[in-house]
């Protein structure tokens, strides 16, 4: 089976700075991948390029057997793949059940459509009850699940999380993990996690890609992954290395 995504030696530069440097990756069909590095290793600029939002400067993007790489975002997601951000981007003067719908109305033309659809998600996602609260009223925890319902709302294929446990508690960061592994396996939807905390990614995923320095340095299992050296290096430094 031809991977769903495929990004090919992909490069991305800001002035003199190289924020991603011929990263190569793929990921299969109803994987859960953690994408995890140091600070600054390229992670968001990645999901940026695979996105739209950017373009790399070389190499390719491949989604579903077609190329991207040069596609606008919307045509983008058009095609099945839907993220969240690492600042909370929901539209803050609307209510929660309008975020959703404007998701919704990616796949359809009918109002009434649109807000069962988005009726249903905003359930989904543990978000019952708010559906006329203004967004900006939320707290985080529930503006990072408005993002996953919104995103949600346009059928991907493939959704990239994008530090979407980052500032919560560890109960709220618990409950984002379940939603998480409810969307793979109810939803059937193959997903890329961005995230800091080892001790959430790690057991998430079924494979974890390292990035850093905008290099990727190790992909693999979590088991295997935690054990390499280079990766303890980017994260821990040569004294916790040594030890």
């Amino acid at each position: 089976m031809a991977p769903l995504l495929q990004v090919e030696a992909s490069s991305k530069r800001f002035g003199g700075l190289l924020a991603n440097r011929d990263v190569s990756l793929a990921i299969e069909p109803g994987e859960i991948v953690g994408l995890i590095g140091p600070n600054g290793a390229g992670k968001t600029t990645l999901f940026n390029c695979i996105t739209g939002y950017m373009h790399p400067d070389e190499g390719r993007i491949v989604f579903d057997a077609g190329d991207i790489t040069h596609t606008r975002p919307e045509r983008i997601c058009r095609l099945g793949v839907a993220r969240t951000w690492q600042v909370v981007r929901a539209f803050g003067r609307m209510t929660a059940l309008e975020n959703v719908v404007c998701g919704a109305l990616q796949r359809t033309n009918r109002i009434a459509e649109a807000r069962a659809r988005a009726r249903e998600l905003l359930d989904f996602t543990d978000l019952r009850g708010r559906d006329d609260a203004p967004a900006a009223t939320l707290t985080l925890a529930d503006k990072k699940r408005l993002e996953i319902a919104r995103a949600l709302a346009t059928q991907p294929k493939l959704l990239l999380l994008d530090e979407a446990m980052s500032g919560l508690t560890p109960m709220e960061a618990a409950a984002a993990v379940q939603l998480v592994r409810r969307i793979h396996a109810e939803l059937n939807v193959t997903i890329c996690v961005v995230e800091h905390v080892m001790e959430v990614v790690m057991p998430l995923s079924h494979r974890v890609i390292v990035l850093d320095y905008g290099v990727k340095i190790a992909d693999g299992t979590p088991e295997a992954i935690v054990r390499d050296e280079q990766v303890i290096r980017a994260y821990l430094g040569e004294r916790r290395a040594a030890r």
